[in-house]
This record gives structure tokens, sequence and C-alpha cells, in this order.
């Protein structure tokens, strides 16, 4: 993982179930709101959960920023549908397969009756997030969801009103799961485990589950039912929940979702990629591994043959053996992306972890990989003219293409520590920024490199030159250093900063933008001899800025951020993207010519005119913050390609040789 701009994300389902907001989205937009995903396919947010019809081709996926996803083919092929919320949905049902219902955060429910054309918010009463959603295996009218401060509501009309319950409890409740009209149980937080047999008009915490959080149960029977969570935990009842049983597993990964064919067989879903087995009702499990250790939330089986698996960047899986083998329904590497260049509006590379080097040449339509040779974290990308380019990573790795990417060989640095950033400011001369005060320059078109005194130990995050003699560079505790003389003296600008500062971009020899944490923008209009601070109006960390032009420049960072300003930074607007994953890197050259990449091979597209909020002014006066263009190739759309290890892409059943 990238070092600073990746926060290490170890967490248990009940941290992955977060607070969200709902935001109700005109429809006319809700569906791309100005951005169109490139990869992964179809989409890369979150999925929370996937059901399927009983003909098991209808079926549904639901997750993080609204994301709705619907197949009608078994999953081969998904189509994105709009469901004019973006806060992120957490629980599925498929009644048939034209019917649905979702729930989600801040007391969310959406129902269809149409495959999904239209989905239509339904009243609940509540703000509480909703984890998890099911109906009464006879009857479909009747159903319950549960959520955060042991919320339960109830439903008797299949979705259309919904009523309060009172479960004496304020532990945040993650599944819930009913065998028949009456016999239900919910399990969450704090090893809660709540059981009724009156359909839910009274609930009784169950003693002796421990103090370990639940996430998920599953009756596979009236007497018999399941419940599961972090650490390979596994509970089971023989008597319909008047006593539990702890089953000790073959694992200690995190478990998240259990799904049961019948009453003997079953599967338990969750992180590191870990899929469990049974064939005995529970008692005991046989772990199966997902190559690349995807996390896996949400698991769902059809029959003893026909599974679906989803999780984390948009992944859907699908088994037809039982759950020995796992195939891909979904497209594109899901590798963390630190950086995304583009030579023109067509060729464009991204870099990222695991030596992940993508191509394009269809202005992001379709995107290839680029074998690299490495597994090294790739953290910058530049190229110079359609042949020559230079990447660089951790532990000092140059490498250079002359093959306009194609091939890649490494470059010797001299250099141990993690390379950041890299630019060109002629054909001939070159500098790379790095770590503890890392500065290196070329003279002769990246043959050979050399070290540059920064009198700094700071990490040195990015590096621009306007010329073959003036440049600034800038890195940790606010740094920021400028040159006049080729990088032969490196000065300290002065500035009252202890912010991380990510990356900058020059739009000529004067004008240029600074960005970093805690929404800091900074700009200069002397070629970065003094710097003025912009007020962002948010404390989020922006990772990256690109320029068009003089006054039009585009920020991308955490939370799927996009700032933009059209009047030089004397007004910035927040612009609608389709994903909350942090943003590392983006890419402009004006108008719907503007790529972002960043977590799990997030790479998106603007796709023409997008709505944009405006941020407000702050009352007091910015100050700097101390210590508190070539045609577009008409290439088809095409798969990204990938041979390197990961999940094997699934093939439905008439194309299989």
């Amino acid at each position: 993982m990238f070092r600073r701009r990746i926060f290490a994300v170890a967490l248990t389902r009940c941290v992955l179930l977060m607070l969200a907001g709902v935001f109700v989205l005109p429809a006319a937009r809700a569906q791309t709101r100005g951005w169109l995903w490139q990869n992964p396919l179809p989409q890369g947010n979150a999925i929370s959960a996937v059901r399927f019809a009983k003909d098991k081709t209808h079926g549904w996926a639901v997750g993080s920023d609204g994301a709705i996803l619907r197949t009608e083919d078994g999953g081969f092929a998904w189509e994105m549908q709009v469901s004019q919320v973006s806060s992120t949905l957490y629980g599925l049902f498929v009644k048939d397969e034209k019917r649905a219902l979702v729930v989600g955060a801040r007391g969310v429910v959406l129902t269809t009756t149409n495959g999904g054309e239209r989905w239509t918010i339904r009243q609940t009463g509540s703000r509480e997030h909703l984890y998890s959603v099911a109906f009464a295996p006879d009857d479909t009218s009747r159903g319950w969801a549960v959520g955060t401060h042991g919320v339960i509501l109830k439903t008797v009309d299949g979705g259309l009103n919904w009523s309060p319950l009172e479960s004496n409890t304020k532990a945040h409740l993650y599944s819930v799961s009913f065998s028949d009209k009456q016999t239900g149980a919910a399990v969450g937080e704090r090893g809660t485990l709540l059981l009724t047999h009156d359909g839910g008009a009274h609930w009784q915490p169950q003693k002796d589950t421990g103090e370990t959080t639940l996430t998920g149960v599953a009756f596979t029977s009236a007497k018999h039912a399941v419940a599961l969570g972090p650490g390979g935990r596994v509970l089971r009842t023989d008597d319909g929940g008047e006593h539990w049983t702890s089953i000790t597993l073959l694992t200690g990964s995190d478990l998240f979702s259990v799904s049961f064919a019948d009453e003997r067989r079953g599967w338990a879903a969750g992180e590191r990629g870990v899929v469990m087995m049974t064939g005995d009702g529970g008692t005991t499990w046989l772990p199966v591994n997902i190559r690349t250790s995807p996390r896996l939330t949400s698991v769902y089986f059809a029959d003893g043959e026909t599974g679906w698996a989803a999780g984390g960047d948009g992944l859907v899986l699908r088994t037809d053996d039982g759950g020995f083998a796992w195939r891909r329904l979904t497209e594109g590497g899901r590798d963390d992306l630190a950086d995304i260049f583009f030579l023109d509006n067509a060729r464009g590379w991204a870099v990222g972890s695991r030596g992940r080097i993508l191509y394009t040449s269809s202005g992001g339509s379709s995107w290839t990989v680029r074998p690299s040779e490495t597994n090294a974290r790739l953290n910058a990308v530049t190229f110079i003219n359609e042949t020559n380019g230079w990447v660089v990573g951790e532990r000092g790795l140059i490498l250079r293409s002359k093959t306009g990417g194609i091939i890649w060989t490494p470059v010797p640095s001299g250099s141990t520590d993690d390379l950041l950033g890299v630019q060109f400011a002629t054909q001939t001369q070159g500098w790379i920024v790095g770590a503890r005060g890392t500065i290196l320059h070329t003279e002769d078109g990246g043959e050979t490199w050399h070290f540059q005194r920064a009198n700094t130990e700071a990490w040195l995050e990015d590096v621009r030159l306007t010329d073959a003699l003036h440049g600034v560079a800038v890195g940790s505790g606010g740094t920021v250093l400028r040159t006049d003389d080729g990088g032969e003296h490196w000065q300290r600008v002065k500035l009252n900063l202890k912010e991380w500062l990510y990356a900058i971009a020059f739009a000529d020899a004067q004008r240029g933008y600074i960005v970093g944490e805690k929404g800091i923008i900074l700009r200069t209009d002397d070629g970065g001899a003094t710097w003025k601070d912009q007020e962002s109006g948010i404390k989020t960390n922006l990772f990256s800025v690109a320029v068009a032009a003089r006054e039009d420049a585009l920020i991308s960072g955490d939370q799927g951020r996009v700032l933009y300003t059209k009047d030089g930074g004397e007004t910035w607007e927040l612009q609608s993207t389709i994903t909350s994953v942090p943003l590392f890197s983006i890419a402009y050259r004006g108008g719907s010519d503007a790529w972002v990449a960043g977590r799990g091979g997030a790479i998106l597209r603007r796709a023409g005119d997008v709505a944009t909020v405006k941020i407000p002014k702050p009352k007091l006066p910015p100050a700097l913050r101390g210590k508190p263009n070539l045609q577009r190739a008409n290439a088809p759309q095409a798969p990204l390609i990938v041979d390197d290890g990961d999940i094997p892409r699934a093939v439905p059943p008439d194309k299989r040789p």
C-alpha cells in the first residue's frame, strides 16, 4: 500500500458499516453524476450484498455510493441502475425476477416491481442505518430490517410501509434471518443475539454468546441456524435458538456473510478471500481461498452448486461447483493506482501497487496491462513524447520505456529510498524526488541520474520544473523547495505550514498550485517565490492537482472528492462523483478530458457537464495555516487484460470449450 496516501483499513464489518449520509439525486443525473467508470467494470464501489431470484439468472448487487447492479444472465453481464440515492446500500432481498427490496444508510428503503427500471424510496420513519433485511420464506409480504442502535423495523405489505419493533437493545444489529413467519434471529455487536418466536413482537437476548461481534446469521430450518463473526467465530443451534454451541474453524479470518442452500450445505465468506464450506449443517467447515485474497462481504447460493460472492472494489464472483472454484464476473484490476498521466486525449498510463502499469490508446475506453517485470509499488509515471516514458517506485526503482510503454527496463538510480515524483522539463533534463529529501537529476534524457543536495530530510512527494532552471518540489511538514539554477541549489520557501503537501502543478512559468492534507490549497503567481493560501472550504486530504489553463484547474482527494475552479482558485466548487474511494491522482486536459485514479484500481473519466456545489468562502480572509490534441482512437470497448494471477474470468456455460 502507498505509504501515506493509503490509510490502512483492517476493519471488521462493524467498522465497515460506518455512518453514511443519504443524498437524493435528480433522476436525470443519478446514474453517472458526471463521471463514468473505466476501471473496474461495471463499477468499482464496494458491494455489500448480492442476491438472485429462484431462476438463478435474474439478480442484483448493491453497495457503496448508491450502487445498484442488475443482471439477467446469472451475473455474466451487469448493468448499472439508477438508485436516486448516493448513500451506502447494505441489505438486499430479491422476491422474483421483477421485484426486489434494498435497505441502506439513514433508514433508506428502495423497492422495485419492474426489474429495477424504477426504484421507489419508501418512508420508514427511521434515520438509523439499516444493514440487513429478511423476509419469511413462505410469505414475501412479511419482512424485517435491522440496523444501528438496536433498530428493528417490520413490514407486512412487502416493504411499502414499515413500523418499529422494540428490541430492548442499543447494540448495532448487522444481520437478521427468519425460518418462518414467527421464528427469527438478529445478531450484532458485542455478541448480541436476539431471538423471536412471535414474528418480532418480542425479542429475547440469548445468553452465553460471548462478547465478540456477530456479523451474519442464517436459519437452515425451524430448528437449525448458524451465526458467525470476526476471527472465524461460528455459533450453531439445533433447538431453534434456545442454545448455541461454539464451532472451532480452521481459520482466524473475519467472516461477514453466511448462506445455506438447504439444511446441510452452507457457505461463509469473509476477509482475505476466505470461503468456508459445510456439508453437515455447520458442525464442520472446510476452507477454500480465492486467488488475490479479496474482501468478500456477501455470499449467496441458489442451490448446492450455483453461488455468488461479492465485496471490495466492485468484485462479484460465481461458482458452479459448490464453491470449490470461483470465477470473476467483473472486469479490471483492483490494485491501488497512485498516478495517472495522459500524453494527449487518447494515450494514457496509470501505475500503482504490485508493479501495475495500465495503458490506454482510446481515452480510457479500454485499458490493457503492460508488463513491468516487478512487484514493487509504483508511485509516478510521465512521458515526454509518444515513445519515451519513466516510472518511479519504492526502494529507488526507476523504469524507462523507449517503446511507448510496451517494454519497461530498470535504470540504476543509486538510491534505495522510495521515489515518489518524476518530471522532465526538456527532452534531456529531468528530476525525480522521494523519501528523506532525495532529489535526482538527469541531463542525458534519463540514461544516468545524479543526486542533488536538498538540505532536507523531508519526504518529497512531487516536483515541477517550468524550464530547465526553475522549479519547485513539495513534501512533508509543509516543505516547499525552489530552484533557480536547475537544482544546483534548492532553497526552502518560508511558509507557516506543517501540513503534508502532496502535489504541485504549473499552468505557466508564473501560475502554480499546491495541494495537501486537511484541504490545503496554495497558489503562486511568481513562479513559486511566494504562495497564497486559497481556502478550499473542506478539510479532507487533497492528493493531486492538474491544470488545463491558467484559470482552469481540477483537484482530487480523499472520499472521492473532486474540486474545480475556473477563476484561478478565487472560488472552488465541489463536483459530484460516483465513488467515495480516495482518488490519488488526476489528469486534466480541459473539458471532459479529465481522469481520476485511486484505491481499488479506480479509474473514472468525466462524462461532460458536471454539476457542482459551491463551497462557502470562509468569513475570515485567507491566511497560511500554522500548527493548530490528437483525435481519439475509435477503439472498441474491451475488457482489461489481466494475466498476472488474478481470479480467472467466468465464462457463460454456452461459451465454455
